[in-house]
C-alpha cells in the first residue's frame, strides 16, 4: 500500500506576507481586505469548532492565500479534539497562547478565537497587539490582557468582536 497526499499549492503564501502589504493600502481598502478574511476565518474557525476540533497554533503563518483572495487554514499537526470542557497539553506559538493558556495550562476554543484576535489587530496595524520590548514582558502583557488600542478608524463593528478576543483573562 502506498500513502499519497494531495495537496493545494497556495501560491500567494501566507498571512505574514500580506501584513507589510496591507499597511501600504488606502484605509478603506485594507477595512475590506480585513473584513474578508475576518468572515472566511471565521467560517473556518466554526467548523473545526463545531466538530469538536480546537486548531491550537492560529497565526499567520498557517492562514494561506488562494490566487482568488480566498483562504486556507492550514499546519493541524497540533490540532485535537476537545472530548471534555478543554484540552490540558499546551501547544502553539508563545505570542498567540492565549492569558488562560499561561495562567490555567488549558486550552480551550477561546483560545483560538485569542489567537484570530491577534491575527486580525496585526493585519490592521502591522503589528502585534501585545507587543513589548523583550519576550518576557510581551507574554506579561498577554497575561494581564495588556493589548495596545486599535486606531481610531477601524470601524465598531470590527472592533468590538477584535477587543473580545483579545481580552480573553
Amino acid at each position: 500500500m502506498q500513502l499519497c497526499l494531495i495537496l493545494e499549492y497556495c501560491k500567494n503564501g501566507d498571512l505574514r506576507k500580506i501584513i507589510t502589504d496591507l499597511q501600504k493600502l488606502p484605509i478603506e481598502e485594507r477595512i475590506n481586505r480585513v473584513w474578508d478574511i475576518f468572515a472566511q476565518i471565521t467560517l473556518a474557525l466554526d467548523f473545526l469548532h463545531s466538530n469538536q476540533v480546537v486548531h491550537r497554533d492560529i497565526k499567520p503563518e498557517n492562514i494561506f492565500l488562494m490566487e482568488d483572495g480566498t483562504i486556507r487554514l492550514g499546519d493541524f499537526g497540533l490540532a485535537k479534539e476537545l472530548t471534555e470542557k478543554y484540552y490540558a497539553t499546551i501547544a502553539g506559538t508563545k505570542f498567540y497562547l492565549a492569558a488562560e493558556v499561561w495562567l490555567q495550562n488549558r486550552m480551550t476554543y477561546m483560545s483560538d478565537m485569542f489567537a484570530f484576535g491577534v491575527v486580525l489587530f496585526e493585519l490592521l496595524t502591522g503589528q502585534h497587539p501585545f507587543q513589548a520590548s523583550n519576550e518576557q514582558a510581551e507574554i506579561d502583557k498577554i497575561k494581564k490582557g495588556q493589548h495596545s488600542n486599535l486606531p481610531d478608524w477601524v470601524p465598531q463593528e470590527m472592533r468590538i468582536p477584535i477587543i473580545s478576543m483579545l481580552s480573553s483573562v
